[in-house]
């Protein structure tokens, strides 16, 4: 018999181009069964209603909501005869494309514009609520910055999400901790080099997911030339660098990230490249002017103090030498994930949280730190290096399986790429 109470249910407006992502609901799947909604889910007894919109946007469509912002309540009446209060919330994605789930509470997905609602067959409140949202024109997950400018106050951006990756949510909130990213890496290590990473690149040295030294040639004649690895990962870019003829020592604090890159490089027969553990801030363990280049790619943006960093490697580099980067750029964190694209975060001084799928499944946390081109050619100077090249490349030709979004690309630069030779 139906409870008498009514169930609390919440209820996810994803919007795309003036477009709201429906589902029809299984047969055999209540409530609602059969019947076209936007997803919704029951709210369990150990979460708030913002948290049942995170979690089942993801467990149902492999996406993750950066923010939620309260819509609407809908007193909706299943078939059966039973009774629902609904909490309809506008939900901004974090990243990445939606995945349908073959096997989920739903057997087919469509994004629908508001007049198109009257074509399947969704409960009446449920339509109403969902298309006065779209005519309304609101856009609750933007920010006004004057607001806050004129009151002397400096919010917490709302954050966007990493490129040419698959993280599960972003956002981090004013003032949280800083996830531990050391922590965070052996977490995810073994899913990551897996399913993202391995061996898909073979035996080329990446910058991003898009450009490779083979585009650029960022580097200096290798061959005999001592090179350090900041951040090494997994160890492609030692067996990169190996392969160019370089002696190469790769540093990095994810005791996981470090057993598979011992076991990579030894796979593919690398007699040149090593790896020690250690944070990137602190390369005490190597002398003065040991190394004739140092390289970093795409995880200059994991370290809090980067300062630090690039002064140690000043001090390690030898007269010369080169520091070769490749960072994050600081518009792609500007800017809005999803079409249409709107800047949504402030330029300067950017910190963003950012989730992705552990080994276990479970959300890991980690943290980025965004700096400005004027910052990153104060820090190198300040270290003794003069700046030698700044690249912005384009990188909206697509490769298999990456998960870039091209139109995206084709606007602004995702990857910065630095140049500087120690004085």
């Amino acid at each position: 018999m139906p409870s008498a109470t009514p169930e609390l249910l919440s209820a996810a407006l994803f919007e795309r181009e003036g477009r709201v992502l429906t589902a029809r609901r299984r047969p055999d799947r209540p409530p609602f069964a059969g019947l076209w909604l936007v997803p919704l889910d029951r709210v369990r007894g150990d979460e708030t209603a913002e948290e049942t919109v995170r979690r089942y946007a993801r467990e149902q469509f492999g996406v993750s909501v950066a923010e939620e912002t309260f819509v609407d309540t809908v007193y909706l009446d299943d078939p059966r005869g039973e009774k629902f209060i609904t909490n309809l919330f506008r939900a901004g994605m974090a990243a990445g494309p939606v995945r349908f789930r073959s096997d989920g509470d739903y057997d087919d997905a469509r994004w629908l514009a508001a007049r198109e609602l009257e074509a399947v067959e969704m409960p009446a409140p449920l339509r109403e609520s969902v298309s006065r949202a779209l005519a309304e024109d609101f856009a609750p997950l933007e920010t006004d910055w004057s607001s806050f400018a004129a009151a002397g106050e400096e919010p917490a951006p709302p954050q966007a999400t990493p490129l040419g990756e698959t993280p599960v949510a972003a956002a981090a909130a004013a003032g949280a901790p800083a996830p531990d990213n050391r922590a965070a890496w052996d977490a995810v290590s073994k899913k990551y080099q897996r399913e993202r990473y391995g061996e898909r690149f073979g035996e080329r040295l990446m910058w991003s997911w898009r450009t490779s030294e083979d585009d650029v040639r960022l580097l200096d004649d290798v061959r005999g030339r001592r090179v350090l690895v900041l951040g090494c990962g997994g160890g492609q870019d030692l067996l990169a660098l190996d392969r160019l003829g370089a002696v190469a020592v790769g540093i990095d604090q994810s005791k996981e990230q470090l057993a598979y890159a011992r076991d990579y490089l030894a796979r593919h027969d690398a007699p040149n490249a090593s790896v020690v553990e250690g944070n990137v801030e602190d390369l005490s363990r190597f002398d003065d002017a040991s190394f004739d280049a140092v390289v970093a790619a795409h995880m200059l943006s994991y370290v809090e103090r980067i300062e630090r960093t690039i002064a140690e490697v000043g001090r390690v580099l030898a007269p010369g030498g080169a520091f070769c980067a490749s960072v994050r750029h600081p518009m792609d964190a500007a800017l809005t994930w999803d079409a249409p694209y709107r800047v949504r975060a402030p330029y300067w001084d950017v910190v963003q949280d950012w989730e992705w799928e552990g080994q276990d499944g479970e959300p890991v946390r980690f943290r980025q730190w965004l700096w400005t081109v004027e910052e990153w050619f104060t820090m190198l100077t300040s270290a003794g290096l003069t700046v030698e090249r700044l690249l912005e490349p384009r990188e909206d030709k697509p490769i298999a399986d990456d998960q870039v979004d091209d139109a995206r690309a084709r606007l602004i630069p995702a990857t910065l790429l630095l140049k500087a030779r120690k004085r």
